[in-house]
């Protein structure tokens, strides 16, 4: 869910909003980005906050949100994204939005003294960990064609891997993940599906949600398992 939109960038407030999810969840808590600069210094304001409670960040830095979300219930950890789409946006998931919320705004943080700071832990290879898994897990072929619009997220990051593991072709479009500039809109991408030799579509919005074009359906998957065992019917 989200939690936090500004159109300008503002580490205070990020730091500040760390130390109330922090405090609300008193424990490990995933962190990841996508491929902007501003995510990435946000995500340091952010974890800057939590450390200050005595939590500790598990970092897998850049990463597509649709992956975090499995990689984080893997785990059987909250998470936090930090991403830029028109503005500095965080996902937050395993901890209450509205908590967090009521505690930065009353400012009741928890204050760790300086033997408890919480540590970072770094895990940059939580995004190929997870296609490991995912590779054991699914063993299936699907022929053809599809056109994928990664809205100029970090799903860049799934392809060649994805369609070179389950054998169909790819075309990728919006797929500059540090650009600030807005991603060609739906429109241009449902045109293109429709007058190009295309078996499906997959369009990765920014919200971390995938959506399936094919036989004029559409459907809508929050994870990579629940993506994957839909393309297996293919």
């Amino acid at each position: 869910m989200e939690l936090y939109y500004s159109e300008k960038f503002n580490p205070e407030e990020l730091a500040l909003l760390g130390r109330a999810i922090g405090t609300a969840a008193q424990g490990t808590i995933v962190v990841g980005r996508d491929g902007r600069a501003i995510s990435r210094y946000g995500k340091r304001a952010l974890v800057i906050g939590i450390v200050s409670t005595g939590s500790t960040v598990m970092d897998v830095r850049l990463i597509p949100l649709i992956a975090l979300r499995d990689f984080a219930k893997r785990k059987g950890y909250p998470f936090v994204y930090v991403y830029y789409y028109g503005g500095v946006r965080v996902e937050i998931s395993g901890v209450e939005v509205e908590e967090v919320r009521a505690i930065a705004e009353s400012k009741a943080f928890v204050e760790a003294p300086p033997n408890d700071i919480g540590a970072t832990v770094y895990y940059p290879n939580a995004l190929d960990d997870l296609l490991y898994e995912l590779f054991r897990h699914y063993n299936f072929t699907i022929s053809g064609k599809a056109l994928v619009d990664c809205m100029n997220t970090p799903a860049a990051l799934l392809f060649p891997r994805l369609n070179e593991r389950f054998g169909f072709e790819v075309e990728l479009i919006n797929d500059m993940m540090t650009s600030y500039l807005p991603p060609k809109p739906k429109e241009v991408f449902l045109q293109k599906l429709s007058k190009g030799e295309y078996d499906f579509g997959i369009r990765f919005r920014p919200d971390g949600i995938a959506e399936v074009y094919k036989d004029n359906e559409v459907k809508e998957f929050d994870t990579l398992w629940k993506l994957l065992d839909h393309l297996a019917k293919f």
